[in-house]
């Protein structure tokens, strides 16, 4: 498991002379990323989704800021923003400041979906395959290796001769953890995988902790190689990337000039027990 974060995230979206290293847990590869510090131009920041779950077509339009600037990052209203698959174009309007979305589109598995967003005189597109889903078949909660925190095992089988993306997202008694937990089955293809989510809870916050008798749940997305690839880079260190911290440019599949982001058509399922 790389732990590397279902709602829209909110994406780090100021240009940093920064190296980010991504670990992937139990090996000893890393990868090491830089990007550039100091003023820059203002960019969009478009973060879309969409899942074989009804009512979840989603997409959040911001802009950047400068890495000296403070961190609320300004919605961009006024855009137009569709999806198409097929020949069939979906319309999301606009349902608050920034926020695009639609109860009329739900995901199909192996449909193709592209976004297109025009603001003013750009237009920005990505394209995204939704995956066929895996099964989560299990969630369990027990201590890690080198540590007596407890961390949550996820269990599912992985389909042989196909190449399978996931993110997991984890919720304690309804809080979101800010480390990102991504996989795919190189090493482990048609193989039934138990990979704890580890993490750092490098600011001793007893609320990020798994206690006896929390509410523990585990979103699983199914999510295509583009997608995989963007979570893989939105690393800011070896503890795993938190979203609210120090921000990062990741590789994005949105196409135009001055945009960041990701357009994500994903499997979901969800895992909800109690901590033992």
């Amino acid at each position: 498991m790389r732990s590397l974060s279902n709602f829209f995230p909110t994406i780090a979206t100021r240009s940093l002379a920064l190296c980010i290293t991504a670990i992937a847990l139990f090996s000893s590869c890393q990868k090491v990323i830089s990007v550039d510090l100091g003023s820059t131009t203002t960019q969009y920041v478009i973060v879309g989704t969409l899942t074989d779950q009804p009512g979840t077509c989603q997409v959040s339009i911001t802009q950047s800021k400068n890495f000296s600037d403070d961190n609320n990052f300004p919605p961009v209203s006024g855009a137009t923003v569709t999806v198409e698959s097929n020949g069939v174009v979906t319309p999301l309007p606009e349902t608050s400041s920034g926020l695009y979305q639609t109860s009329a589109l739900t995901g199909i598995p192996g449909n193709t979906y592209q976004l297109t967003v025009h603001i003013n005189d750009q237009v920005f597109t990505a394209t995204s395959t939704m995956p066929q889903p895996v099964t989560l078949d299990s969630i369990y909660t027990s201590t890690g290796r080198l540590s007596t925190n407890k961390f949550v095992t996820v269990v599912y089988h992985d389909p042989a001769g196909v190449s399978n993306y996931y993110h997991f997202v984890q919720y304690v008694n309804g809080k979101k953890e800010k480390t990102i937990f991504v996989d795919n089955d190189e090493f482990t293809d048609g193989q039934t995988i138990k990979s704890q989510l580890n993490y750092n809870n490098d600011t001793n916050n007893d609320a990020r902790d798994i206690h006896t008798g929390d509410s523990v749940r585990i979103d699983m997305y199914c999510i295509d190689p583009a997608v995989y690839k963007y979570w893989y880079s939105l690393n800011d260190g070896a503890t795993g990337a938190n979203e609210s911290a120090s921000p990062a440019n990741p590789v994005s599949n949105i196409t135009g000039e001055s945009v960041m982001g990701y357009f994500s058509a994903q499997t979901l399922q969800s895992r909800t027990i109690q901590a033992l």
